[in-house]
């Protein structure tokens, strides 16, 4: 059988056994933050294994792509048992029954994968959504997260998140600009951070909710979505997740290797820059138009230098950031989405000194701890990049510099846009 039928089954199989929402739920457990077992006057210490959420938001055109990526990380290492030390690795997804059928109601599920002694994958649904809930909802995915929390405590925790990406855009803006300039009266969502399609368009999650929807502490947040490894995305995420990893460019479909990313993430130590320097390896070695990609791997917790030189930058070079052309500086974009500059790039061509280029650049090293790219990205030829893109006002609007300054952590930082 193919791939996409084998999920299909699967999924009909996970909704009929989900009216019990304890299945796979390890007995006794409160969930306190002590480890405490209800019922007991004992208490246990947190137990010290990793839990690793895979978010696959494919109700949408990637269906066929993810559904093979869930296939391959079936097939990679598991966790093996459901024993009180033991890993987890929890899958949060939502994919039509079939492709492009966005009209038959798919709930979002939430299951445990784990090997038996044989090494036989088994499956313990653990959350179902109704029918017609959205997984790209702050709701949903807190949801999700804080049952995550209660019900499998641990010491370390993260998230790898697979859908489309937009980045620090507003829902929508990137698919069609037009339907909110030069007004923002109409809302027709398609991108950011995920997607849900509907008949007549769809529905996504902008970055501050994303980042709202986070209830602990992750390890990592790696990113599998176009366009996300912007500065503004790693700012937002910088209370939530020590490491994040994304790409400053679109994304090939194929996206990350499922089949190997979980013998990285259960690793002693752990290795969330592996799956990046992996996903780099492989896309390198392709040839033509399939060796194309770029990634990036930040340290959220050493952005505070960057963040200091940046202010003091975007003061100085305001009137020629908010002036400048677009034309000279090292984009990451397509179709005329100029959205997405070399952060990095932006301040050389506005022009700062030698003095200023050096403490820019030694912010940056503090903070990326990855980053690479290939000789173009399609038909972007990728001259000077630094790992992190960036919003440049001149090439913007009042529309998104309105939403930049109420919506973006990073700003209101740094005070790109005043």
């Amino acid at each position: 059988m193919g791939k996409r039928l084998i999920w299909t089954l699967l999924a009909a199989l996970l909704v009929v056994t989900a009216c019990n929402k304890d299945a796979g739920f390890e007995p006794g457990f409160s969930g306190a933050d002590n480890g405490s077992r209800t019922g007991t006057e004992r208490s246990y210490s947190m137990p010290s294994r990793r839990v690793m959420v895979m978010i696959s938001a494919g109700y949408n055109s990637l269906s066929g792509y993810l559904t093979e990526d869930l296939t391959d990380l079936e097939s990679g290492y598991l966790p093996e048992g459901t024993y009180f030390n033991s890993d987890v690795l929890l899958v949060l997804a939502r994919l039509p029954k079939s492709a492009g059928d966005y009209a038959t109601p798919s709930a979002p599920i939430l299951y445990r994968l784990w090997a038996n002694r044989d090494g036989e994958v088994q499956r313990d649904t653990i959350l179902v959504w109704d029918g017609d809930t959205q997984l790209c909802t702050k709701e949903t995915i807190r949801e999700a997260l804080t049952a995550t929390q209660k019900n499998f405590p641990a010491q370390s925790y993260g998230v790898v998140f697979s859908s489309h990406g937009s980045g620090w855009l507003p829902p929508g803006y990137y698919s069609d600009p037009s339907k909110f300039e030069p007004t923002s009266g109409s809302v027709w969502s398609l991108r950011s951070i995920g997607q849900d399609k509907t008949p007549t368009g769809g529905t996504e999650l902008p970055l501050k909710d994303f980042a709202d929807a986070i209830p602990m502490h992750l390890d990592y947040c790696l990113i599998d979505a176009c366009l996300s490894g912007c500065v503004e995305v790693a700012h937002a995420l910088k209370d939530k997740a020590d490491i994040v990893g994304f790409s400053p460019t679109e994304v090939l479909a194929d996206g990350f290797n499922y089949k190997d990313i979980t013998s990285h993430l259960f690793a002693k130590p752990l290795d969330p820059v592996a799956v990046c320097r992996e996903y780099f390896e492989y896309y390198n070695a392709q040839t033509g138009s399939n060796r194309s990609a770029t990634i990036t791997a930040v340290d959220t917790r050493k952005m505070a230098a960057l963040e200091a030189v940046c202010k003091e930058l975007f003061q100085a070079y305001r009137l020629v950031l908010n002036t400048m052309s677009g034309s000279s500086v090292q984009g990451y974009f397509r179709m005329d989405r100029h959205y997405f500059y070399d952060l990095r790039d932006i301040l050389v061509q506005a022009g700062i000194t030698e003095q200023q280029k050096a403490r820019l650049d030694d912010a940056l090293n503090q903070c990326i701890v990855y980053q690479a790219a290939t000789d173009d990205f399609l038909s972007i030829p990728l001259l000077r990049v630094c790992g992190l893109s960036m919003y440049l006002p001149s090439m913007g609007s009042t529309y998104l510099n309105n939403y930049y300054k109420e919506n973006i952590s990073w700003n209101q930082a740094t005070e790109l846009v005043l």
